[in-house]
């Protein structure tokens, strides 16, 4: 007997077998973000604060000693946060939401690689990283990754170039990427995307994903390791 979907479901089945189509990409990306859950929240990253100093057994004077000023403790410092428009860093847990509402995530974006390519005679590089997503919600959480994220930022060697390079199937396959799952993410499941896109020869610089396009809601990242803070917070 033929598996049945639902309107729904065929809708996202045909929507992601067409994603590659480089005909019209941008509106096969509003109608990717459109299927997926719209985030009005903020992302933000808090590094985990120290324990700040205290003060430790006090000493017994004589009568008619002189009792030294005592020495101020410090205040507890104040967290070390990022928050957009601020880029993030590579290795960050990046939180959106508030714990124990509807829509609470964690991302963190893991290695960004680059390798040489070449088509028709031009020079190029294949980047490919890899997405972690979290879902901390009470409920589903729908993405297309494939459609939000993108290299936004390349050092080349002449310098900065600024774009939307996007994931391509070409550049998937080059990368040896299959087999990536799109349902919703359940609450409480982590999920490791693999992307690849073409771009010039260069680094990857600053990569970004999509929350919200209607609104602009999004996490840019840094390709490098956080220079300030190490660690995470509690889920």
């Amino acid at each position: 007997m033929s598996e049945k979907y639902t309107f729904a479901q065929t809708r996202r089945i045909m929507l992601l077998r067409s994603i590659y189509v480089l005909v019209m990409p941008v509106m096969l990306l509003f109608a990717a973000i459109a299927c997926g859950t719209a985030v009005t929240e903020l992302a933000s990253y808090i590094c985990p604060t120290r324990i700040p100093p205290t003060a430790g057994a006090q000493p017994t004077y004589l009568p008619g000693t002189s009792i030294p000023t005592a020495t101020p403790i410090p205040p507890q410092p104040t967290p070390y946060r990022i928050e957009p428009p601020q880029d993030f860093y590579r290795g960050d847990a990046i939180f959106v939401g508030q714990p124990g509402s509807a829509t609470r995530l964690r991302f963190r974006l893991q290695s960004v690689q680059a390798r040489p390519a070449s088509s028709e005679g031009s020079l190029r590089n294949l980047y490919s990283w890899s997405l972690e997503i979290k879902n901390l919600s009470t409920a589903n959480y729908e993405t297309v990754p494939i459609a939000q994220m993108y290299l936004s930022l390349i050092l080349t060697p002449n310098g900065e170039a600024a774009g939307i390079w996007r994931t391509s199937e070409a550049a998937m396959q080059a990368a040896g990427i299959t087999g990536q799952n799109y349902d919703a993410i359940q609450p409480g499941a982590t999920r490791i995307y693999r992307l690849a896109a073409y771009g010039p020869v260069g680094n990857a610089r600053r990569l970004t994903f999509v929350l919200n396009d209607e609104s602009g809601n999004q996490i840019t990242w840094i390709n490098q390791a956080n220079p300030y803070c190490s660690g995470d917070i509690a889920d």
